[in-house]
């Protein structure tokens, strides 16, 4: 069995090109890897972006793995050419903001290709199954992506069904017969607590 940990990245700084991580985003990347360091995540993938890239460098240096960067696992932001900006900073009198609160995400996103981006995050998660043939896969990316990996998995025709929090983690399994399965979505954990781990005697 091979376990995909779909991560998304910490809070990222808002209004420019490729940000990186925010103070509070780059927190969340340190509590997210003194969690995971505590799992048997044996390879680690990351988005090209820097938000991505930073939220994975926390566990790069815990763990002494290098992520693989991974072109497919981008978001949209190059592909639609507009600035990045939280979903939950925008503000109530943009048009995007009614879209999302309406589950309206076709006008959140209007200039992207859904169909090009939904096949994009397929073969991405493809690539990375097929290049491991069992455990623990870190994949460090975004909500668009995690999402509408998801939603496929679950055979859901929407593109998006759910927003997940900054450094959250949800689980795809590859069982051994070669199906796909969703473990678990949106773990927080790591933001409120810390792992007890059992001495060594």
């Amino acid at each position: 069995m091979t376990e995909l940990l779909l991560i998304r990245h910490g809070l990222p700084l808002a209004g420019v090109f490729d940000p990186g991580l925010s103070p509070e985003g780059a927190a969340q990347a340190e509590r997210l890897a003194a969690w995971l360091v505590h799992e048997d995540v044996e390879a680690l993938y990351s988005s090209p972006y820097r938000r991505a890239r930073e939220t994975a460098a926390p566990l790069e240096r815990r763990t002494g793995m290098t992520a693989t960067v991974l072109d497919d696992l981008r978001e949209w932001d190059t592909d639609v050419s507009q600035p990045y900006m939280p979903p939950e900073q925008i503000g109530a009198d943009d048009p995007r903001a009614a879209a999302l609160t309406e589950g309206r995400y076709e006008d959140f996103v209007p200039e992207l290709d859904w169909d090009a981006f939904r096949a994009r995050a397929g073969r991405a998660m493809r690539t990375i199954l097929d290049a491991h043939a069992g455990g623990q896969v870190a994949v460090v990316c975004h909500g668009g992506i995690t999402n509408t990996y998801l939603a496929t998995v679950l055979g859901l025709p929407t593109m998006f069904w759910f927003h997940p929090d900054y450094t959250s983690v949800s689980r795809v399994r590859r069982m051994p017969g070669g199906r796909i399965v969703l473990h678990s979505v949106n773990e927080t954990a790591h933001m409120v607590a810390e792992r007890a781990v059992d001495a060594v005697a």
